[in-house]
């Protein structure tokens, strides 16, 4: 079921709509609060939007590593099962 929620950065909040779960909501602000709090003390320098942006750009770059490495990490269990069952399935001849 579709439901509000508030995600608070600074002197703002952002109200979404959402049909997640609260524990992967609650996931996902704490990490997008956590990332604020490392740039939280550029806004007054640069201004909300860049900070929003870097911060997209610093979890964008997360996200791919994270990817990268599913996709090599599920590369080497089909290989690891490929080697596994070489050979499986074959008749010994005398």
């Amino acid at each position: 079921m579709k439901r509000p929620v508030v995600l608070k950065l600074g002197e703002r909040e952002y109200k979404f709509i959402t049909n997640e779960p609260q524990s992967i909501v609650d996931r996902v602000f704490n990490e997008i609060i956590q990332e604020f709090g490392i740039l939280e003390k550029e806004v007054e320098k640069v201004g909300m939007d860049n900070v929003l942006v870097a911060m997209l750009v610093n979890m964008t770059t997360d996200f791919i590593k994270a990817q990268n490495e599913l996709q090599r990490l599920k590369e080497k269990y089909n290989e690891v099962l490929k080697d596994h069952y070489k050979g499986r399935g074959r008749i010994a001849k005398d």
